[in-house]
């Protein structure tokens, strides 16, 4: 352990810019070396507060800074004030890593009402980026959140918003979510309109979300008609990310003639990606599967494809397929031929 070094203190205190980041960026590399971060917490403090201090680099090192006193102490009110403050910094970059902050300490902070406030105030923040970091912020905490449903509310009214990457990250955040959600049948239904979204992008993704939760969706048929659906989707993508959730859930569930039917036309699908996971979940399920003859001749014609990604999906999933064939000596003298 080190003590806090007085020269930091001096740049710290000093009116040139390059030497008072140099002190924060020195506090940010060593906090967790000092003795007693007191002096270290009163120099952070000062900075924070200081409406001299008009340079953003100071402001958003200082935030960064911030985050590390947090993690490491016990957090004060002066502490907590300073990152509420934050939180309405003008400058962007400063916002943002205020809400990451407010994130990392969001379980040890004495007021998580004002706190929440915080975080839904920088979901509707007027930049991209700092919404895209209260999405992040608000995964972490969901479960602490004093009101979930309204959480859930944002997140969704996220999903719909202008910039693509906040909208992916709040719909990826609703997995994460729907197991503290009280009244799953109105979240279902807002993850039943997502996988009906105009935007492609969305789509793919809801089709992810449906293939993490679909244990705990209450009405499995739903979410099961909205998977055979996205799985016949014009956009290759959402196909492809509705072949991956396909998987999950045959290795998830008994096996019906259905999604037997949407699995073997899956490895006729244009989009190679599509055919590629086809030819994995084959393997994967072939034990389950109601029809093993058609399902070896998939695989058998998957090994000839023009991908050789596919190709070699397919010839791994044949090796697994054959233990379960009912005619023992044709699967292996089709392997044989395939060896040869």
């Amino acid at each position: 352990m080190v003590e806090y070094p007085v020269r930091i203190r001096k740049n710290a205190r000093s009116p040139s810019l390059k030497e008072r980041i140099k002190a924060v960026e020195y506090i940010i590399g060593n906090i967790h070396r000092f003795d007693d971060i007191k002096d270290a917490w009163k120099d952070l403090h000062r900075l924070i507060q200081d409406e001299q201090d008009e340079d953003k680099h100071v402001r958003w090192r200082a935030a960064l800074a911030l985050r590390h006193v947090l993690l490491l102490c016990r957090i004060t009110d002066e502490a907590w004030g300073d990152l509420h403050r934050l939180t309405q910094d003008e400058d962007t970059d400063v916002r943002v890593r205020a809400v990451d902050a407010l994130g990392d300490v969001f379980a040890d902070l004495p007021d998580k009402n004002k706190a929440w406030e915080d975080l839904r105030r920088l979901t509707q923040d007027k930049e991209e980026e700092v919404r895209e970091g209260a999405v992040d912020a608000l995964e972490r905490v969901f479960a602490l959140v004093p009101d979930k449903d309204t959480a859930w509310e944002d997140l969704y009214r996220l999903t719909q918003d202008e910039d693509r990457s906040v909208r992916l990250s709040a719909i990826d955040a609703l997995v994460t979510a729907f197991a503290s959600v009280s009244g799953k049948d109105e979240t279902w239904e807002d993850l039943h309109r997502l996988t009906r979204d105009k935007e492609e992008d969305v789509r793919g993704r809801a089709a992810y979300v449906l293939e993490r939760v679909f244990d705990l969706v209450p009405y499995n048929d739903g979410a099961w008609e909205d998977l055979h659906r996205l799985t016949q989707d014009e956009d290759g993508y959402v196909r492809e990310r509705a072949a991956v959730a396909l998987k999950r859930v045959l290795l998830l569930c008994r096996i019906t003639g259905e999604a037997w039917e949407d699995l073997h036309r899956l490895t006729q699908d244009k989009d190679n990606g599509v055919r590629w996971v086809a030819a994995d979940t084959l393997g994967m399920v072939f034990a389950n599967l109601p029809d093993k003859d058609t399902a070896w001749e998939d695989l058998h014609r998957l090994t000839q494809d023009k991908d050789e990604h596919v190709r070699r999906n397919a010839i791994d999933s044949l090796r697994v397929a054959s233990a379960h064939m009912p005619d023992k000596d044709k699967a292996r003298e089709d392997l044989q031929r395939l060896s040869s």
